[in-house]
């Protein structure tokens, strides 16, 4: 198998095996996610196989023809940072769902719960390994999509459903953002092919001379900053931590908070060295982790500390990707590469622990534990080793990067100069110091100090290995890329500093520098750290009292305002236009029918009953006609909504029957579809009211309707008969038109199908979507009636 195939079968695989997840759940029953972590390792193998020529320098590109008059093809592209990514996500994958083996409860929806994971890890990786920006967007937004279903799993809690509609308008508008973004990038160059533009030096030069390069920056970078918590778009991450744990650790500790930041990382050459990229990128990474590292304080619920240390360590990978100059535009990208990798391994491995301890404790509230060391020492050990590494404590993996984060910050404020030197090494320490006493919180919070008198489960222990063993795994790789950093930099940080950069590199990473200012300024931050600890419930309360007194100082104030008053402005909105019985706006849009299209096309036409129509029906037609006939009359004069029902659906069957008999299958499918969803839709909603007409019509209402029911239908009649005899002059027929390029533009020789296949392509997908919509609608309100009913 080659290389492209291997990526394109990565990608897809979870999507395919995950459709067949509900069959093998009668197999396996509640194992079904040992099925699921096979599927992610299988992923993870195909990835694997490409990785060697990514190590070695390569890249791997190929398409298959998508829609080439747009210049849109289905394109992969991997190189060393897609290639890390997809083994994060991939390998994340399989330590989530082997964990969720022993997390989630047997009473679950289990094959749900594995099919959004699934379909989940196949939009991240169809992301990362995306060519095209076009493609790279539709894969973003699957990503928003999967996780809004994810984090409103339990679908009961109020909490659930209002994070993860938050995450769902925070994240997809911006993905529309950065859509517009890739258009802008597009009118600038000509193609949505990203290594094209990548690797054209004259085509980057264009982007940096163009008037429109600001534009396109923001836009894309709106979109990044949207999907990885940053800046003012941070407060959608804390809500979703109402997912179950296992989801928590997948999605926002190592795969689509991390979205943004590939995306920054990709479109680094494209607008780096310059001093929009560092002032936009560095400046918004620089005030979100100092804001979400302070925030991280007040917060009780262990996942709420973890959401707010992600949020504060994706701001540090920003900060990184944003040191640039025009000289020298990747400064941070190696530190930030490689504190990218030690990231996903400490976070995922602290959200696994809260999981575990909730799992134990039952309960997330850390004011309510303690001394917990005694009973989960394998759990607490773990849980150090990672809370450590998050903190920079050596010989740990996170101590690494963070010492590189420290030198990039001096080269960054060396270069700017005064005040810059002293201000950005400064702030990046302040950072640090945060990190620092939240990583010591977690331990002491949890497992030292005393055990609470009430409040806890009288026995406490350890989990099982099940999950258990991908926690220690993590804490495994914690240790191992902190002892041997010359692994993940030579398999993963290298090829991946390289393809961002676009020139060979090679890191020299080790454990002991000698006493350089980097770790001066280590040193620094652990004895402020220690320091800053101290006065850790001091600091709590101070932000509990500024938040009670200044509630509006808060962008979840704005918010939760902007949506409330979203849905009184809808309601203001649709009760002024729709105050009244269904009728009036029955009448209003018959007498719009009459005024806009019937009397036009009857101006318009020689006679109102033209001479030549066709009188020699079949027979079968006849008899279709009567029944139609008959039909309608039931429908109008039935005294029960059932059988009036009935006779309607009935009408709308034998339209379809004409169709088949007119040679138009595909009208009769249509008509068949619409129909049956109709008749479902209206019998599900007459099961709520009396089941006969009780409503007395006065003798004056009712000659009204009669009188405007004859007179649309004798119009509708009249306009009808008239369009079957041709198009009205001046009009001209467009029929010609596809007479003659149904063959050289489409290859069809079956005009209809070629106009309703490629010339009205879109508008046949609307109504595909139309009709799937009403289908889910249909689906849902027969599952509302619940199944006594």
């Amino acid at each position: 198998m080659d290389s492209f195939t291997a990526i394109t079968l990565a990608v897809f695989l979870p999507f395919i095996l995950a459709g067949i997840l509900p069959a093998i759940e009668k197999l396996l029953k509640d194992k079904i996610g040992w099925y699921a972590s096979v599927v992610a390792f299988l992923s993870l193998l195909l990835i694997a196989q490409a990785a060697p020529e990514i190590i070695h320098g390569e890249t791997i590109q190929s398409s298959i023809e998508w829609l080439p008059s747009m210049g849109i093809n289905l394109s992969f592209y991997a190189d060393g940072l897609s290639v890390m990514f997809g083994f994060i996500v991939s390998g994340i994958g399989v330590i989530i769902m082997s964990y969720s083996n022993g997390y989630m409860s047997k009473k679950e929806d289990l094959p749900r719960y594995y099919q959004q994971l699934l379909f989940f890890m196949g939009s991240m990786l169809g992301m990362v390994f995306s060519a095209n920006t076009i493609q790279l967007f539709i894969f973003w937004e699957l990503t928003s999509i999967t996780s809004f279903m994810l984090i409103g799993y339990w679908r009961n809690r109020p909490m659930s459903v209002y994070g993860a509609t938050k995450s769902l308008l925070i994240t997809a508008a911006g993905g529309l953002f950065m859509l517009a973004g890739f258009l802008v990038l597009h009118a600038i160059t000509g193609t949505y092919d990203i290594p094209t533009i990548l690797h054209s030096e004259s085509m980057r030069e264009m982007i940096y001379g163009h008037e429109l390069f600001i534009v396109a920056l923001i836009l894309i970078l709106i979109g990044a900053a949207s999907k990885s918590a940053q800046g003012p778009f941070y407060i959608w991450l804390p809500n979703a931590m109402e997912a179950p744990t296992p989801v928590s650790a997948f999605l926002h500790s190592a795969t689509m908070v991390k979205a943004g930041i590939y995306l920054v990382a990709r479109i680094h050459p494209i607008f780096s060295g310059t001093e929009a990229w560092f002032i936009l990128v560095s400046g918004v990474g620089i005030f979100t982790m100092l804001l979400a590292g302070f925030l991280a304080f007040r917060q009780t619920d262990i996942k709420g500390i973890l959401a707010y240390s992600t949020i504060s360590q994706l701001a540090y990978l920003m900060t990184m990707y944003g040191y640039t100059t025009h000289h020298e535009p990747g400064i941070g990208v190696a530190a930030a590469t490689f504190h990218l990798l030690n990231h996903a391994t400490f976070k995922a491995c602290l959200f696994l622990v809260a999981g575990i301890v909730a799992h134990e404790a039952a309960t997330r509230d850390i004011t309510k534990m303690g001394g917990l060391r005694k009973e989960m020492p394998i759990t607490f050990i773990v849980a150090t080793i990672g809370a450590l590494s998050m903190a920079g404590i050596p010989p740990l993996n996170g101590f690494l990067s963070k010492e590189m984060f420290y030198e990039s910050s001096v080269e960054m404020g060396a270069l700017l100069g005064s005040p810059y030197n002293i201000l950005i090494p400064a702030l990046a320490v302040l950072g640090g110091v945060f990190t620092f006493a939240y990583s010591i919180k977690l331990i002491d919070g949890i497992f030292l100090g005393k055990r609470p008198s009430k409040g806890l489960p009288e026995h406490i222990h350890d989990p099982s290995m099940i999950m258990l063993a991908p926690a220690m795994f993590l804490a495994g790789l914690i240790i191992l890329f902190g002892l041997v950093p010359s692994i993940p930099v030579h398999n993963f940080i290298d090829p991946t500093v390289s393809g961002i950069l676009l020139e060979e590199t090679h890191l020299h990473v080790k454990l002991w520098h000698g006493f350089t200012t980097s770790l001066m300024m280590t040193i620094v931050t652990f004895a402020l750290g220690i320091l800053t600890y101290t006065q850790y419930g001091k600091i709590a309360e101070w932000q509990n009292r500024f938040n009670a007194r200044y509630p509006w100082i808060s962008v979840n104030y704005y918010y939760d305002a902007a949506v409330d008053n979203a849905k009184n402005v809808t309601s203001k909105f649709s009760n002024r236009m729709q105050p009244g019985p269904i009728k009036t706006y029955v009448l209003a849009l018959l007498l719009l029918t009459i005024a806009m299209f019937a009397i036009p096309a009857i101006l318009l036409a020689s006679s109102l009953i033209p001479g030549n129509l066709n009188f020699d029906i079949p027979l079968y037609e006849s008899i279709i006609f009567l029944f139609m006939i008959i039909v309608a009359l039931g429908a109008a004069l039935l005294p029960r909504y059932l059988p009036a029902i009935i006779s309607l659906s009935g009408l709308g069957y034998l339209v379809a029957l004409l169709f088949i008999y007119l040679q138009a299958p595909d009208l009769a499918l249509t008509q068949v579809l619409v129909e049956t969803l109709s008749t479902i839709i209206f019998l599900l909603a007459i099961a709520k009211i009396p089941q006969k007409f009780k409503e007395h019509i006065p003798r004056k209402m009712l000659v009204r309707d009669l009188l405007i029911s004859v007179t649309v239908a004798s119009m509708i009649f009249i306009m009808l008969i008239n369009a079957t005899q041709g198009i009205i002059p001046p009009f001209e027929s467009l029929s010609h038109y596809f007479i003659e390029k149904s063959l050289p533009l489409a290859g069809g020789h079956n005009i209809v199908n070629v106009i309703i296949v490629d010339f009205r392509g879109y508008d046949t997908l609307g109504e595909i979507s139309v009709l799937c919509l009403a289908a889910f609608g249909v689906y849902n309100l027969i599952h509302s009636r619940g199944d006594d009913q």
